[in-house]
């Protein structure tokens, strides 16, 4: 069964998911609102870059639902450096609202 990628603009977090129901939740709002980084975490993500991270973030923790948080946090730091550009907006696009 696919996961099922919903943007939550009402939940506390950034981002959440639930392994078991197999639902990865993204707040749009929280990112734009209440940004962690000052600067874009890439050059194609300069307006809102806490999306692109939280969307990797919770993508990570479902292909590695075993990995430690802080294992996750780095893995995804490296991982929005190196996406492409079409496969930033795949990803963008799996997270309409």
């Amino acid at each position: 069964m696919e996961y099922k990628r919903i943007v939550d603009n009402k939940m506390k977090s950034y981002g959440d998911i639930d392994l078991d129901k197999k639902i990865i939740r993204i707040n749009k709002d929280k990112s734009k609102k209440n940004p962690l980084f000052k600067l874009p975490v890439n050059r194609y993500a300069s307006k809102y870059p806490d999306i692109l991270d939280s969307i990797v973030h919770e993508e990570q923790h479902r292909k590695y639902s075993k990995m430690t948080e802080k294992e996750v946090d780095k893995k995804t730091k490296e991982l929005v450096q190196e996406l492409s550009r079409r496969r930033k907006q795949q990803l963008y696009n799996k997270y309409k609202a």
